[in-house]
């Protein structure tokens, strides 16, 4: 799998990588108590869902954790909940934001166009070196920013890499990113692995 970070360092090895290559945390839990523990355990959080638990090939072993952020009102809970999760299991984290075709538009020689997608990447990078830094001194963790037509296929397609997923709850906001009830929905749908669902108690953006 050919990753990239929010500094487009492409071919990096990436926390899916790691497991792949025998990155091993200690057995724990079931996935079920783990993401239990972590919902109680982040005061951030106001509802932690868990589906698709059915999908785990190693319930009781995560590796790695794919987060998806974005910038809404349940973004800080996503990645409280993750980080905690993370530190259970000892995995490693990637956060994940993609830049969807409504903010990164068709390529054409317009100066407008190539603003746009500059902003659409600056702001991505924003939210994942704040997202980042959300994780304090946790230091297994990764960042990658990707364009994608879809929000929902990108986060769907990446999903047989990772052992879990952690998206925000559905809510309705800035368009182009992860915060219509349709992009959640379609990951807990379609992802090949189960999927955490985190609503925040109040409002914890990111931006």
């Amino acid at each position: 799998m050919n990753g990239s970070d929010a500094n487009d360092r492409t071919g990096g090895e990436t926390a899916a990588d790691r497991a792949a290559e025998g990155w091993s945390p200690r057995d724990g839990p079931s996935l079920e108590v783990v993401v239990e523990a972590a919902a109680a355990e982040t005061t951030t959080a106001g509802q932690v869902t868990l589906d698709g638990v059915d999908r785990a090939e190693r319930p009781g072993r995560i590796c790695s954790v794919l987060v998806a952020v974005a910038d809404g009102p349940h973004s800080g809970a996503t990645v409280d909940v993750a980080k905690r999760i993370a530190e259970t299991t000892d995995a490693w984290v990637e956060l994940f934001h993609v830049i969807s075709s409504d903010d990164a538009p068709e390529r054409t020689e317009t100066a407008v166009s190539e603003n746009r997608t500059m902003d659409a990447r600056a702001t991505g990078e924003r939210l994942l070196a704040t997202a980042g830094a959300r994780l304090g001194e946790f230091d297994r963790v990764d960042r990658w920013l990707v364009e994608n037509d879809a929000v929902a296929d990108a986060i769907v397609d990446q999903s047989p890499y990772y052992d879990l997923v952690v998206v925000g709850a559905p809510t309705a906001g800035t368009v182009g990113r992860l915060v219509f009830g349709s992009t959640t929905d379609a990951v807990v749908e379609q992802a090949s692995v189960p999927v955490v669902v985190v609503e925040a108690d109040g409002s914890t953006s990111l931006t």
